[in-house]
């Protein structure tokens, strides 16, 4: 089972890599308000019903590989064991492929529409858009002992343990590695400079997180010594959103951590939200803005989108062109009704209607390295919500 923050570029480019066909991704909404129950389990059935019966009428699809499917990965049971536990969150989005294990991830999104989907690669727009709408943002805690880097998403925090982190001084003694005095020891004057020369490195390893991280702001945690030695130092001195002066962070509980960086987190984002409108507006006056859903899906298409702001619960449905430029809206459909969900789900896969058309976009627009940002619902309320601005 995996959740919203274990998105990691690294984990979104192996589930974009081919494999053998069929790629099997199956979405459905989940209540973010109860426990997993029947409900959910009466449509994920109906979906893997859906599934076997597509597999044995898929002439593509070699005999090894349909009977694995269809004998072992394919059940509800299954996928419900690989996700355990289960819990809410707003999406359930699996994927299968012969010779792997089953991936369940559970997303923090608005619902999607129910989904089977059979393909070369597994579908990670759903994944994507429920990434970007956690606002992810990088927490850099320097401590004396080990420098610590977290991703966070939704208020919760995963250790990350790439780029070189924890990292470790790599000096005699972990006492020279962050400023001010040492029990029973005289000071000398190369202590200064091996704290730099630690945070340089501790710096350099952020880089490579903050390539890989694009657009995520970072909040950096550490004693007031400390913060004031990185930002002497730090060349990335323009990703960080804000600073929290606490020692010992290292040793501190996820939770307590994440706690405390609340109130920073809620300022940074109304002053985001406020600056991104702002600019969306002097973006329009100098003819590099685009709004509503069809004028931003080929502005996105085009990869003319510099930052791309999204109502957060805007849902869109259309036809799109062969070419993936143009975009039709029509009426979104009605939900998925329970207890007997198949001939929705049946009308679904079907029609030449996509019910997905934010989730595609936003996928397009990370993809093309725009930066996306979703706002409270009525910030955009001109662009019917949805606005670009544009690199050119």
């Amino acid at each position: 089972m995996a959740d919203t923050y274990d998105l990691t570029p690294e984990v979104l480019a192996d589930l974009r890599t081919p494999r053998p066909y069929p790629a099997i991704t199956l979405a459905m909404p989940t209540d973010p308000d109860l426990p997993f129950g029947d409900k959910e389990r009466i449509l994920l059935r109906d979906l893997v019903t859906q599934a076997k019966r597509q597999l044995a009428a898929d002439t593509d699809v070699p005999r090894d590989a349909k009977l694995e499917l269809r004998d072992r990965l394919l059940d509800p049971d299954a996928i419900e064991e690989a996700g355990f536990p289960l819990h809410p969150a707003g999406a359930l989005v699996v994927h299968i492929a012969a010779g792997e294990p089953i991936r369940v991830w559970q997303l923090t999104s608005p619902p999607v529409q129910p989904r089977v989907e059979f393909a070369t690669v597994f579908l990670t727009r759903y994944a994507v858009a429920a990434e970007q709408r956690s606002h992810p943002y990088l927490v850099l805690v320097l401590d004396r002992e080990m420098c610590r880097l977290y991703n966070g998403s939704v208020q919760e925090l995963a250790e990350v343990t790439r780029y070189g982190f924890p990292a470790a001084p790599q000096i005699p003694s972990p006492e020279d590695s962050i400023p001010g005095p040492i029990p029973r020891a005289a000071p000398y004057e190369s202590h200064q400079e091996r704290v730099k020369q630690y945070l340089r490195t501790v710096d350099s390893h952020l880089g490579r997180a903050l390539k890989e991280h694009n657009g995520a702001p970072l909040f950096v945690v550490g004693g007031e010594k400390a913060l004031s030695i990185f930002n002497g130092v730090t060349v990335h001195r323009d990703r960080v959103a804000g600073t929290l002066p606490l020692v010992g962070m290292d040793k501190d509980p996820k939770p307590d951590l994440a706690k405390r960086l609340t109130p920073l987190l809620d300022e940074f984002r109304v002053g985001q939200i406020a600056e991104a409108v702002e600019e969306a507006e002097e973006a329009r006056s100098q003819q590099r803005y685009a709004g509503g859903a069809p004028e931003v899906w080929t502005a996105v298409a085009d990869k003319r989108v510099r930052r791309l702001l999204v109502e957060e619960g805007l849902l869109v449905a259309g036809r799109i062109s062969e070419d993936a430029r143009i975009l039709d809206v029509v009426p979104y459909p009605e939900p998925v009704t329970l207890p007997d969900p198949w001939p929705d789900v049946e009308g679904l896969v079907h029609a030449d209607v996509a019910t997905d058309v934010v989730e595609q976009m936003v996928e397009r627009a990370v993809q093309a390295d725009s930066q996306v940002l979703f706002v409270p619902d009525g910030s955009l309320l001109a662009a019917d919500g949805v606005a670009a601005v544009l690199r050119y």
